[in-house]
């Protein structure tokens, strides 16, 4: 019988069970509601994440059982979340400076997370709450993640996997699928970058249907689609060198989150959050970049989007690439292109 906690009206429906807005003990809360073969996933989630204590981090309060529903009780969080906040506030003045502080937040988390040998494995804007008035993040659900009890753990493969598929990583994709690991987390929050930097689902652009991204992702050879996806993002320069790192394909390249965070921290001094914007170039240079790319990709073409006004200093506009790489300009005028790891190489006029 449930001694602690009480429902009140429903927030939210999903594939394991309802949430409801309620009170735990007197406390505002949000009490998760698991039936029949989902009640054993909240115990072991319960366990996983009952102790740990970080402001970037839901808080787990209690699980009690009645007649065999299980009722997860949980903080309180009353922004909405982040894929809300990004389809209503894109065009708004104050948006790349809120979305920046998130980001933050997000990798805050994951560090405290990571520290803890947790895997979240199901990074997404859907799972990242934002506080009510200050936007601070607060990531959620960790029905799927798992701890690293040690290394070899890391190393066993199977056939299935487990995430949402527009925000795994390619490793997970390729079968055997590899188990879920800190740099595939990497890869999901690269993603959640794509989102607010595009305003959609990661990869929409290309593949509306997710039975075609997994068959993508499962092939190394569409890896420059990927990239050239990521170099073609309007919005900072630092957050689009941070989602061509994060989406590295090759999960050895991706930055811990750790490094992530430094790489903030030295935006904070040289970034004046102003945006540029790509000159895109629409076909692969060379014959063996499209080789392996599906006919449905290569027939999409990527449109220049106004970004409401929130777009500074010019575009330049000649056809020109350099190395097979689109030219930006920057807010000084100066040109160049970004290698794979990010870094902007100069042109010389």
């Amino acid at each position: 019988m449930m001694k602690n906690c009480q429902l009140g009206r429903v927030l939210n429906h999903g594939s394991e069970g309802i949430v409801h807005s309620g009170t735990w003990q007197g406390r505002l809360a949000a009490i998760k509601v698991l039936k029949n073969q989902y009640a054993r996933r909240a115990e072991f989630e319960m366990k996983l994440v009952q102790n740990l204590d970080h402001r970037n981090i839901i808080k787990y309060y209690e699980l009690e059982y009645e007649q065999g529903i299980a009722y997860l009780s949980m903080e309180m969080v009353t922004g909405g979340d982040l894929y809300a906040f990004i389809q209503a506030k894109y065009t708004s003045d104050s948006y790349w400076t809120i979305v920046d502080q998130i980001l933050q937040d997000v990798a805050r988390g994951m560090v405290y997370l990571h520290n803890h040998r947790i895997i979240q494995c199901d990074l997404k804007s859907h799972n990242i709450l934002l506080r009510e008035d200050t936007h601070q993040a607060v990531i959620c659900d960790f029905g799927i993640a798992k701890c690293i009890d040690n290394d070899d753990q890391q190393q066993r493969r199977t056939n299935t996997t487990k995430g949402t598929i527009r925000w795994m990583a390619p490793e997970l994709c390729t079968p055997p699928p590899e188990p879920a690991s800190y740099l595939s987390d990497v890869w999901s929050y690269g993603c959640i970058i794509l989102e607010v930097m595009s305003a959609r689902e990661p990869w929409s652009e290309q593949f509306v249907d997710d039975s075609l991204l997994f068959r993508a992702l499962q092939r190394k050879e569409n890896a420059c689609l990927f990239s050239q996806t990521c170099t073609n993002q309007s919005g900072p320069s630092h957050l689009r060198q941070l989602l061509i790192q994060c989406c590295s394909w090759s999960k050895t390249d991706r930055p811990q989150f750790s490094r992530i965070l430094q790489q903030f921290d030295a935006d904070e001094h040289t970034d004046d959050m102003s945006v540029d914007s790509p000159v895109f170039n629409e076909s692969p240079s060379t014959p063996e970049e499209t080789e392996h790319v599906p006919n449905v990709i290569r027939q999409s073409k990527i449109k220049h989007v106004s970004h409401g006004g929130r777009l500074t200093g010019e575009v330049y506009t000649s056809a020109g690439t350099a190395n097979g790489r689109p030219i930006y300009q920057g807010v000084k005028g100066g040109l160049y292109y970004l290698t794979p790891s990010g870094s902007k190489i100069y042109l010389h006029k």
